[in-house]
C-alpha cells in the first residue's frame, strides 16, 4: 500500500489545481496512515488474543485494532524516534505493514486448508456504515482542502490552527525527535515544550510515503473521525452490552455526532435581535465554549485521539475487571501504552483524565465495591509514567517567559465563563458587590450563569443529562453499572472544567478540550435515549425491548429533547458551512467595499503557497528564514506558517516572540524591535547587519509589507532567491 502512496507522488504534482493536488493527496494519504492506524493494534491484539480477538469476525478486529493502533503507534513512534531516529520509525511501521500481511495471510492459508470462510461481520448495516465513513471522509477533505480560483486560495478557518500543527509536523521531519520549537531562535535552537506526539506520527506517514504534511494532517483528521467511531462501536458492545441492536445503536451514535449545542440560537439572536453581524464561528460568542465533534476534529483532531486513547485504558480496565480469565499483565501494558500515549497527544485531555478518574476510583472502591478495575488502571498509569520518563524529564526543563494574559502556571483556579457575565454585572445587586468586592462579583456571575451556560452549549446532551439524573424522567429505569459509571464521568467532570483552567495561553484549552471527557459518555447515553424512545414508538415493540433503556419520559421534556437536537443538527451544518466558506465571504465583502487586491488575504496565500515552495526547493534545509512578524490578521501568520518549511528567528513581535514553545526569551525584546524595523524599510547594510546578529539567512517580503514600497531599500537591492510581483525571497547573509 505504501509503495502504490509513492508510485502516485508524482502524478499529484501534474493534477491541475492546488485544490486537486490536495485532494488526491489527502485520500492518498488516508492509505498511508494504515500502518499507523491498523496494523499495529491489529497485531498487539493478535499476539495477546486481547478479549478473544482471533475468534472475532474481521469487523469487529477493525474495531479493536484502530484505537489499539493509535495508542501502541504513538509512544513506538516517539520512542524509536527519540533513541534512534525518524526514518527508524519509518522502518517500524514498514516492518509491522509487512508482519500483518503476513499474520492475515498465514490465517486465509489456514482457513483455506480447513475448507473454512472468514467471518466477515459486515451485515446487517454494513453498507450504510460504509456510506456514512465516505460521506465523513468527503466532509473532512472538501473541509481541509484550500480552494483555488482566479489567482486567489480560499483555505478554511480551521487553518488559523491547524497552519501550527502543519509547520511542527515539518519541523519534526527536519530535527528529528524530540522536535525543537520552529518559531523562535535566539543563539541557538531549543528543544519544542509541547504536546508533539501527533506530530512524530504525522511526519512518520509523510516521510514514507513522499506526500506533503498538509494532505497528511488532512488525512490524519479523518482517521481521528474514524478513531472516535471505533471506539463508540467497542463500548456499546462491550461496556453498555446493547446485544442485538448493537449495530442500529451505532449508526444512531454516529448520527448525533453531528448534533451540537444551541450555538445557532445565540447567533440569530445576535443577528436579529443585538443587530451584530454573524462571525466566523458560530461558536464565537462563547469564551469557553463546549465545541462541537465537527468543530474538535477539523480544528484539533489529537485532543479527539487522546480523548479515546484515555477511554479505551478505561473500557480495558473495566472488561479487565470483569474478565477473571484475562491475562492481567497484557491489559496492564496496554493501558500503559494508551495513556502514554493519551498524556503526548493532550496533557490537557490527560490531566483532566487522572483528576477524574482519582474520583472515580474513589467511587469504585466505596460505593461499587469493585476495585480490580481500579487497581488495573492505577498499575497501567505507573507503567505509562516509566514511558513518559524521557518526555517528561523535556517539560521539566525551565520555562521560558509566559505569553501576555497567562497567568504564569500550566493550571490555574477560575470559574468557566461561556455566558458573558456583562449583563448580570449591570445589575443593582452586583454592582453593590462590586464596589468591594469586584473579583468576588465577577466569579458569583460566573458561577450562577454555569446552569445556563451548560444548557445552551450541551442542548440536547443536557436533556440526555438531565433524563438519567431525575429517576422519574427515565422511568424509573434501574441504571446499570456501565450506565453509573458513564454517568459518573460527566458529573465528575463538569465541576473540574468549570473549576479549573489552563495558564500558558489566554485561550482555556484545558476546558475546551477536558470537556470531551462529558461529550464522550453523553454521546453514548444519548444513543440509549433515542434508542428507547424508537423503540416505545414501534407498534411491535414488546416490554422486554426497553429493558435497561429510559423510556416514559415526560412529553414535555421528550419535545424540548427533540428540538434541541434538531437545532444542533442544523447548528452543525451551519458551522460547517461557515468553517469552510467563511474566508471567500469575507472576500466577497472586501469586493463589495472596492479593497485593494494587494491587501486580499486569498491572493497572498496563493502567491506565499507559490513562493515558499520555490524557496523550500532552492535552499538548505536548516536555513534560518524571517517574515514579517508583525500581522494585523492571524490569516497572514497562518499563510506563513503552511509555507515556510525552515526554521524561524521569531514567529511575532508581541510578548514570548514565540519562545512559549521553548527558548531563552531574553532575546524576545530585541529581535523584535530590530527584526521588526527592517520590514519598515531599511537599507541593504542594515538588513545584513540585522540578518548576522541574529543568524537569520534568507528574508521573505510580501507586497503588503511596508517595506515593499522602499525602493531604494533591502527589498530592491539584496541578491533575490525567489522574485515575483507578490512575493520576493532575499538572500541576507
Amino acid at each position: 500500500m505504501l509503495t502504490l502512496v509513492s508510485l502516485w507522488e508524482v502524478r499529484i504534482l501534474n493534477a491541475g489545481s492546488i485544490t486537486t493536488q490536495q485532494i488526491i493527496g489527502s485520500l492518498l494519504a488516508i492509505l498511508a496512515f494504515l500502518p499507523a492506524s491498523l496494523c499495529t493494534g491489529y497485531l498487539a491484539a493478535w499476539f495477546t488474543n486481547l478479549h478473544g480477538f482471533r475468534r472475532r469476525s474481521i469487523v469487529e478486529r477493525v474495531f479493536w485494532s484502530v484505537p489499539l493502533s493509535m495508542a501502541v503507534s504513538t509512544i513506538a513512534a516517539v520512542l524509536i524516534g527519540r533513541f534512534l531516529s525518524l526514518t527508524a520509525v519509518v522502518a517500524f511501521f514498514v516492518a509491522t505493514t509487512v508482519l500483518w500481511l503476513v499474520v492475515v495471510g498465514r490465517e486465509g492459508l489456514q482457513l483455506r486448508r480447513s475448507r473454512g470462510k472468514w467471518n466477515i461481520g459486515w451485515n446487517p448495516l454494513g453498507g450504510a456504515a460504509s456510506v456514512l465513513a465516505v460521506l465523513w471522509i468527503v466532509v473532512a477533505v472538501l473541509s481541509l482542502v484550500d480552494l483555488q480560483g482566479n489567482h486567489k486560495l480560499f483555505m478554511n478557518t480551521a487553518m488559523l490552527d491547524q497552519s501550527y500543527r502543519v509547520n511542527w509536523t515539518q519541523d519534526v521531519l527536519r530535527t528529528g525527535v524530540p522536535p525543537v520549537n520552529p518559531q523562535y531562535f535566539y543563539k541557538h535552537s531549543a528543544p519544542m515544550r509541547n504536546y508533539y506526539f501527533w506530530y512524530v506520527v504525522c511526519a512518520a506517514v509523510a516521510k514514507r510515503s513522499h506526500l506533503s504534511v498538509r494532505v497528511v494532517f488532512i488525512a490524519s483528521t479523518v482517521w481521528a473521525g474514524f478513531v472516535l467511531a471505533a471506539l463508540i462501536g467497542l463500548y456499546l458492545k462491550h461496556l453498555l452490552e446493547v446485544g442485538a441492536r448493537l449495530r442500529k445503536q451505532f449508526l444512531r451514535a454516529i448520527a448525533l455526532l453531528m448534533v451540537t449545542g444551541l450555538d445557532l440560537c445565540v447567533a440569530l439572536w445576535g443577528v436579529f435581535y443585538s443587530h451584530r453581524a454573524p462571525t466566523g464561528d458560530l461558536e464565537a460568542w462563547s469564551k469557553d465554549a463546549i465545541v462541537s465533534w465537527l468543530h474538535t476534529l477539523l480544528w484539533a483532531p489529537h485532543h479527539v485521539v487522546a480523548m479515546v486513547c484515555c477511554m479505551f485504558a478505561f473500557l480495558l480496565a473495566w472488561m479487565g475487571g470483569r474478565d477473571g480469565e484475562h491475562n492481567r499483565i497484557v491489559t496492564i501494558l496496554l493501558i500503559a501504552v494508551s495513556l502514554a500515549s493519551a498524556f503526548g497527544l493532550s496533557i490537557y485531555v490527560t490531566f483532566a483524565f487522572f483528576l477524574v478518574m482519582l474520583f472515580w476510583a474513589l467511587w469504585q472502591i466505596a460505593i461499587e465495591r469493585t476495585p480490580r478495575p481500579v487497581m488495573l488502571l492505577a498499575a497501567g498509569g505507573a507503567g505509562s509514567i516509566v514511558l513518559l520518563l524521557p518526555y517528561l524529564a523535556d517539560l521539566m526543563q525551565p520555562a521560558s517567559q509566559q505569553v501576555e494574559g497567562g497567568s504564569g502556571s500550566l493550571f490555574s483556579f477560575a470559574v468557566r465563563e461561556m455566558i458573558p457575565p456583562g449583563g448580570l454585572l449591570a445589575t443593582p445587586f452586583f454592582q453593590h458587590i462590586a464596589e468591594s468586592h469586584s473579583l468576588a462579583a465577577l466569579n458569583l456571575a460566573k458561577l450562577i450563569l454555569l446552569v445556563p451556560g451548560y444548557a445552551l452549549e450541551l442542548g440536547f446532551y443536557f436533556a440526555v443529562f438531565l433524563i438519567y439524573l431525575v429517576p422519574a424522567w427515565r422511568g424509573r429505569t434501574p441504571l446499570s453499572p456501565a450506565h453509573r459509571a458513564l454517568l459518573f464521568i460527566c458529573a465528575a467532570t463538569l465541576p473540574i472544567i468549570s473549576l479549573i483552567r489552563s495558564g500558558i495561553l489566554n485561550t482555556n484549552d484545558f476546558g475546551w478540550r477536558g470537556a470531551l471527557l462529558v461529550q464522550f459518555p453523553l454521546l453514548l447515553l444519548a444513543s440509549e435515549v433515542v434508542t428507547g424512545w424508537k423503540i416505545a414508538d414501534s407498534k411491535t415493540s414488546a416490554p422486554a425491548d426497553l429493558a435497561g433503556l429510559p423510556h416514559n419520559t415526560p412529553q414535555w421534556l421528550r419535545s424540548i429533547a427533540a428540538l434541541a437536537l434538531v437545532i444542533g443538527a442544523m447548528g452543525t451544518f451551519c458551522q460547517a458551512l461557515m468553517l469552510r466558506f467563511g474566508v471567500p465571504f469575507v472576500e466577497w465583502q472586501m469586493t463589495v467595499a472596492h479593497t485593494s487586491e494587494k491587501r486580499s488575504f486569498s491572493h497572498n496565500a496563493y502567491s506565499s503557497s507559490l513562493g515558499y515552495a520555490q524557496l523550500d526547493s532552492l535552499i538548505p534545509n536548516d536555513a534560518i528564514v524571517q517574515f514579517n512578524p508583525r500581522h494585523e490578521d492571524p490569516f497572514w501568520t497562518a499563510a506563513d506558517l503552511l509555507g515556510v518549511d525552515h526554521q524561524v528567528a521569531i514567529l511575532h513581535d508581541g510578548m514570548g516572540c514565540g519562545s512559549e514553545l521553548g527558548g531563552d526569551s531574553s532575546g524576545c525584546k530585541a529581535m523584535a524591535a530590530d527584526i521588526g524595523a527592517l520590514f519598515h524599510g531599511a537599507s541593504a547594510d542594515q538588513a545584513r547587519s540585522t540578518c548576522r546578529k541574529y543568524a537569520i539567512q534568507y528574508l521573505v517580503v510580501r507586497n503588503f509589507d511596508p517595506a515593499w514600497d522602499d525602493k531604494a531599500g533591502w527589498v530592491w537591492t539584496l541578491n533575490p532567491v525567489v522574485a515575483d510581483k507578490d512575493f520576493r525571497a532575499l538572500d541576507c547573509r
